[in-house]
């Protein structure tokens, strides 16, 4: 299975020993299960995510690719609400956002 484990660990500036010390395992491990060697069970993936300070999916393919904290809580945020309170929260999202567009456009067409 293709995974994100290197591209996430070097975008952090993380070495393979730092990140073995975070995950307690080895620097071999890492690496096997960073190249598709040893199957990434959840177990690693949660293990693995917690010393990455990203979600489990992140690692995968595919994943959500969220970029950060506030994004991860705000899609927790919105999966808990009802599909009544989920439209309300996507009105009012763009809603804000509108603004920051036209600001955005005047600052490049000024």
């Amino acid at each position: 299975m293709e995974n994100r484990i290197r591209e996430l660990r070097k975008a952090r500036g993380m070495t393979l020993k730092r990140m073995a010390e975070l995950v307690g395992t080895s620097n071999q491990q890492i690496s096997h299960l960073e190249k598709g060697r040893r199957r990434l069970t959840l177990e690693w993936m949660e293990r693995i995510a917690e010393a990455l300070e990203c979600h489990p999916s992140d690692l995968l393919i595919g994943g959500s690719h969220l970029r950060n904290k506030k994004e991860r809580a705000m899609i927790e945020l919105f999966r808990g609400l009802s599909e009544e309170q989920q439209e309300a929260f996507l009105k009012v999202t763009a809603a804000l956002a509108k603004p920051v567009e036209k600001a955005n456009k005047n600052a490049v067409n000024g």
